[in-house]
């Protein structure tokens, strides 16, 4: 099983209805949604499409990042106030047992997620809240830096899922023009094999969160797929603009790179619902704007893996 970590933003969010109503990804994906925003305006209508599509997505309750973060009740109230919800409850940890035992006893929440991301230490509070009857999956990023950890959980016989950071961020956009494709990951291969249940990455983008943006100098089309030639890796090619000198004609910067993505999808050939939509833009002309791209760029991952899980 494949669980994504997403940040909620609206691309992500619609990227995720999208594929729910597609019926692509329904018994392969689970997304992982960490909420960056205040408003609650694009979960609903998330929630909406995971209910009525048969699809579920973890939801963060303390997210790290965004407009709320820490450990407060915020969505943990949100996602109780739903009654019937596409959402399962997921939570950082960040030496914050208490904080975590309290919401769950607090709201009766059960098949809990909990995330050790990054800065926690392994201790006994950690390793007791783990055997928590309402946490059925544990997600680890990069978890064989902490041997005796992945053991430990490796034993409670519940959903052990491991986090790689896969996606080689660059300074700027146009950095990706002198990159070839190259392996993304190989987890979809042999997380089974090393004793995980799952596997996880942040698909085609950064771990880290950047809030907002601005018009790029460059426009970038990351697109994953299967590699035969390499025994079924993960690849990724970075299709990228060529007049990168000013954040002048966006439109022509996506076109360029558009281009050469659509040309590499007819020859290798690489082909889904969002291929289709990124060669109806090109067609037309049309430059969607930076968050449909990432979100056409997620989207394709999402397929790919989901394909090959089946």
């Amino acid at each position: 099983m494949y669980y994504p970590f997403l940040r909620a933003r609206q691309f992500e969010l619609i990227c995720v209805r999208e594929l729910a109503a597609e019926g692509s990804i329904q018994g392969r994906v689970v997304p992982v949604l960490e909420p960056v925003k205040e408003s609650i305006n694009s979960l609903n209508l998330a929630n909406k499409a995971l209910i009525d599509y048969a699809q579920t997505a973890y939801l963060i309750l303390n997210p790290l990042v965004g407009e709320l973060p820490g450990d407060n009740e915020d969505f943990s109230a949100y996602l109780d106030s739903l009654g019937s919800s596409g959402f399962l409850p997921a939570f950082h940890y960040t030496n914050n047992a208490d904080f975590i035992t309290a919401m769950i006893a607090k709201y009766q929440f059960s098949g809990c997620m909990l995330i050790c991301y990054s800065n926690f230490a392994d201790n006994d509070s950690l390793r007791q809240l783990c055997t928590n009857s309402s946490i059925s999956h544990l997600m680890v990023l990069e978890p064989q830096k902490n041997r005796s950890f992945d053991r430990y959980l490796k034993g409670l016989n519940k959903t052990y899922i491991r986090l790689d950071d896969v996606f080689e961020k660059q300074e700027k956009n146009a950095d990706f023009l002198s990159i070839t494709a190259h392996k993304f990951s190989e987890e979809h291969l042999y997380y089974a094999e090393d004793g995980y249940q799952g596997f996880s990455d942040f698909s085609v983008l950064p771990s880290e969160y950047i809030e907002g943006g601005s018009t790029p100098r460059a426009v970038v089309i990351h697109l994953t797929y299967i590699n035969a030639q390499e025994e079924n890796q993960i690849w990724i090619r970075h299709f990228t603009s060529e007049t990168n000198d000013s954040i002048a004609n966006v439109q022509g910067k996506f076109a360029e790179a558009s281009a050469k993505a659509i040309e590499f999808c007819d020859a290798y050939p690489l082909n889904n619902s969002a291929i289709q939509e990124l060669r109806e833009y090109y067609n037309n002309q049309r430059y969607p704007g930076l968050g449909t791209v990432k979100k056409i760029s997620i989207k394709n991952h999402l397929l790919v893996v989901s394909s090959f899980l089946i």
